[in-house]
């Protein structure tokens, strides 16, 4: 979908698929005309119009104070990336420190000791890794020492960092649960059928 806003300017609506929920995502595009849309080779914004969502499936069972800042991420993202990029930043240094005892003197030095850890999927460290170069933290020091500072985006980096936020609570909290509640039922169905339960992997 495309309409005009003035000659040379041009706003698109695009459509996509959640990764990670499978859902359909609208944006709102608007740049400069490329003859046949918004020209992405240069500047250009994007901002999440649908769903305006500010809610993480399975929330129950994620700390709360980690929803709390995903879901202020989510909901100031179309307006202001800005603070949305700020907020998942320091949200992922959260993560990375308190769920994984990863603690150094930059975000980036603690993404590169993540990566290396042993039984971490790749799709998710090629995620995480991926932050550095979506953020360019090389030329934007202040997103790599003060996770916390409202600075200036790169296009697609703060819808990027919402995405592996997401899939990082897949991975630490929700799946974990989920095999520990089946690991649960299946016990029961083994106590009552007169078999030994399973055990937990040390």
């Amino acid at each position: 979908m495309r309409a005009d806003k003035e000659e040379g300017y041009s706003v698109e609506i695009k459509y996509s698929t959640c990764p990670n929920c499978k859902k359909v995502v609208a944006y709102l595009v608007e740049g400069e005309e490329s003859g046949n849309g918004v020209n992405e080779e240069e500047e250009f914004t994007q901002t999440l119009i649908y769903p305006n969502n500010s809610k993480v499936e399975n929330s129950e069972d994620i700390p709360k104070l980690f929803v709390e800042d995903y879901e202020e991420a989510l909901k100031v993202l179309s307006a202001s990336p800005k603070a949305s990029a700020a907020l998942s930043r320091r949200l992922l240094q959260n993560i990375l420190r308190e769920k994984y005892n990863i603690n150094e003197r930059s975000l980036a030095q603690e993404i590169q000791k993540f990566i290396t850890l042993d039984g971490i999927p790749t799709h998710l460290t090629d995620a995480v890794d991926a932050i550095r170069n979506v953020g360019n933290f090389a030329a934007h020091p202040t997103k790599d020492k003060n996770t916390g500072e409202i600075v200036t985006v790169e296009n697609g980096e703060a819808e990027w960092l919402i995405e592996v936020i997401e899939a990082l609570f897949d991975f630490t909290f929700i799946q974990p649960i989920k095999l520990e509640r089946r690991r649960k039922e299946l016990n029961i169905k083994l106590e009552k059928v007169g078999k030994p339960e399973l055990k937990k992997k040390k």
